[in-house]
């Protein structure tokens, strides 16, 4: 795999990956506004898992975004 197709795949991780953590926080607000605050404060427990996925998923895009391979010489 090359690291444009790396790069790509990775941004479309990246992207539905704040898709569904911006659905779920939906979710958990409107749990936490229907009063059972244990189940939103579980969903939100998750989310930070997904939320620390996430600084490594954008840190590898920027390192695969930077490191461009050397023209070759014959």
């Amino acid at each position: 795999m090359s690291d444009k197709e790396i790069t790509t795949l990775l941004s479309l991780i990246n992207q539905r990956q704040d898709r569904l953590a911006f659905a779920c926080k939906e979710i958990a607000d409107w749990i936490d506004s229907q009063g059972d605050r244990p189940v939103a404060g579980k969903i939100r427990d998750s989310l930070k898992a997904v939320e620390a996925d996430e600084v490594l998923v954008k840190k590898t895009l920027t390192t695969l975004s930077l490191d461009r391979p050397l023209p070759r010489f014959r």
